[in-house]
């Protein structure tokens, strides 16, 4: 399915989709084609749902007009442990 028929059988709703067909331009990701797996209502219920989200599932309002999403990595770092000086 296309976002633009996703945006008119759910409108102005936040939506879970899994993508089936994607691409990446620079730090973008666009979504070309995906199934809808549910309307979600209630938007406390859409964040505690992309906060599960994982994989290809997004959860996406159809208010935008395009399903468009920075890819941003994240980078972690481990500090060295503390030697003990007193010795």
């Amino acid at each position: 399915m296309l976002w633009s028929e996703v945006r008119e059988l759910f409108p102005n709703q936040f939506v879970l989709v899994q993508a089936l067909k994607s691409h990446q331009d620079g730090n973008k990701l666009y979504v070309d084609e995906m199934a809808v797996i549910r309307p979600i209502p209630d938007p406390h219920e859409a964040t505690r749902e992309l906060l599960k989200s994982k994989n290809e599932n997004f959860v996406y309002h159809t208010g935008k007009t395009k399903m468009v999403m920075e890819i941003v990595s994240r980078v972690g770092f481990r500090r060295s442990p503390v030697e003990d000086s007193s010795n």
